[in-house]
């Protein structure tokens, strides 16, 4: 629910609920539009005990944020702190769900647990509010495990290891997740497009323009897959899309934890004319995709 401000302020009120009513969130936003947190938010559990306080400035994280466990106790005090270069997070305090201290001042050891506290996922040492030395974690999944050792510096990654139960094989990596990729990156993707790329004869002639959104998958070894349209203004547009992905050189694929996965991206190509009249064929920005864990 989004409601009007109060007396004396110009941030909408905003608050969210559980199915049975029960408060999930209350906040303050600068416009009644587009959802822009301002101040202080609140986030709540199902039991209506705290979950999260967390301050924001136009929209983005700033300050102090306190985490506490679904019985009441507090579990971490963090700070956003955002300059013209960076953004970042400095660990500081973190306690078990007992209150024993584990890292006061953002020194100490760090423990981060799944999204319902059901096991932890990763836990090591904090020096200065960063991550420091060498931290071990577990992904949770008894059909597809993952356990990882990694070495940071001052909060970098350096370096990492991880073995899936599956092959039981070792894989290492400097980046937990990297997304598939077009050889040479996106520029590159565009000029295969548009070098390669039909235009329709009909559509050129009839100076007919759209988007189409395609969604494709890429392999493990790179080539593309069930290539499919979601969306598009007709079907000669669609299938010069497929066409194109389809016969298009092995990508790089995406990688979890060092292992090559399959990962599904999405993406428009635009079929269009040039204030010349000159026809072509261009993509947008490619989505983020989504790991696909049971594909391998």
């Amino acid at each position: 629910m989004i409601s009007e401000p109060d007396q004396d302020s110009r941030l909408y009120n905003v608050q969210e609920f559980y199915k049975d009513k029960t408060p999930k969130l209350i906040g303050k936003s600068k416009t009644n539009k587009e959802i822009t947190y301002e101040g202080l938010v609140k986030t709540f559990y199902p039991s209506g005990k705290k979950h999260e306080l967390i301050d924001y400035l136009d929209g983005i994280k700033i300050g102090d944020s306190y985490e506490y466990y679904p019985n009441g106790k507090i579990y971490t005090h963090t700070k956003y702190i955002a300059d013209k270069n960076n953004y970042n997070q400095l660990l500081l305090d973190c306690r078990d769900s007992t209150g024993n201290v584990l890292a006061a001042d953002g020194e100490g050891k760090w423990r981060i647990y799944s999204g319902n506290f059901a096991f932890v996922f990763e836990e090591g040492p904090v020096k200065g509010g960063a991550k420091e030395g060498e931290w071990k974690g577990n992904n949770g999944d008894k059909s597809h495990n993952i356990t990882f050792t990694e070495q940071y510096s001052n909060g970098e990654l350096k370096s990492g290891s991880s073995v899936y139960a599956d092959d039981n094989q070792t894989y290492t990596y400097n980046t937990r997740y990297v997304d598939a990729e077009f050889p040479g990156g996106l520029k590159a993707l565009d000029r295969y497009v548009s070098d390669n790329g039909r235009y329709p004869s009909a559509e050129r002639v009839s100076h007919s323009a759209g988007n189409v959104m395609l969604e494709f998958s890429v392999s493990t070894d790179g080539t593309i897959t069930d290539c499919k349209v979601t969306e598009s203004p007709n079907l000669a547009f669609s299938e010069e899309a497929k066409r194109l992905f389809k016969a298009s050189p092995k990508w790089k694929p995406a990688t979890a934890f060092g292992r090559p996965l399959t990962q599904i991206r999405k993406t428009p190509v635009t079929f269009g004319f040039s204030a010349r009249n000159d026809y072509y064929i261009t993509i947008g920005e490619i989505d983020k995709g989504n790991f696909v864990f049971h594909t391998y």
